[in-house]
């Protein structure tokens, strides 16, 4: 599977230019490079800049923020616009997600983070529809993104957890979820109930993976306890081979 190096759209085989956003598929249809290369810091005329995230740079010798295409400056008008079609956006890419069509999914998450590339929920719903796509790599690029710009957010670490899990690899999920957990406790507030309750079914659902079955028990009934689903519950009990559960 290849993917776009402008948006990272998936492209079609032999594709000369990518179906989302236009760029060539090719390293040569990237600008990106020869701007870069005679852009220079507007505060102390450095050239040592290090790329943040998508056309964001920071310069190394003062800490300037700088954009491929200039500072960026947008009214309230702007980005309430902004925000709204991105909700949009966001509806549709989850009635694809329903419907299981997940390369839909993905370009409509692309426009969106085309629009808003650092709102948190975009940048984890694509990183989800990467994972799904089965492209781990490129869904942590993004999860990774979102770790960056929201380090408090115990979802960021969930959905990391859960890339890791859904890909069998127990022992990296099982970090990020006790990432997820720490934050949790030290913070109620951190995250909605409902994203607590998925933390730690699916935090009990690694450890019972990982033949922590004491462990496992012991969030499943915290999970329990902040609403975690009754169907849930049984869907990792039957999985885990655990006797029914006085919760």
């Amino acid at each position: 599977m290849m993917f776009c190096m402008s948006c990272g759209a998936v492209l079609p085989d032999n594709a000369a230019f990518c179906p989302c956003c236009g760029a060539k598929a090719t390293a040569e249809g990237n600008p990106e490079k020869s701007r870069l290369h005679s852009m220079k810091c507007t505060s102390c005329g450095s050239s040592d800049l290090r790329k943040v995230y998508r056309d964001k740079y920071r310069c190394e010798n003062c800490g300037t923020i700088l954009y491929l295409d200039g500072q960026r400056q947008n009214t309230g008008e702007d980005q309430e616009a902004v925000a709204a079609q991105v909700a949009v956006l966001l509806s549709e890419a989850a009635a694809f997600a329903e419907k299981k069509d997940y390369h839909n999914e993905l370009l409509t998450l692309i426009k969106a983070i085309n629009l808003a590339p650092e709102d948190n929920t975009v940048l984890l719903r694509l990183g989800r529809a990467y994972w799904r796509l089965g492209s781990l790599e490129k869904a942590m690029e993004y999860y990774r993104i979102a770790e960056d710009l929201y380090p408090n957010d115990p979802s960021v670490y969930t959905n990391i957890g859960s890339a890791y899990f859904k890909s069998g690899h127990y022992s990296q999920a099982k970090e990020q979820y006790e990432k997820a957990v720490a934050i949790i406790v030290s913070d109620p507030m951190s995250a909605c109930a409902e994203d607590i309750a998925i933390t730690y079914g699916n935090y009990a659902y690694c450890l019972g993976k990982l033949g922590d079955t004491k462990n496992a028990k012991k969030y499943l009934s915290v999970a329990k306890e902040k609403g975690y689903s009754k169907d849930s519950i049984d869907t990792i009990c039957r999985d885990l081979h655990l006797f029914r559960l006085l919760i």
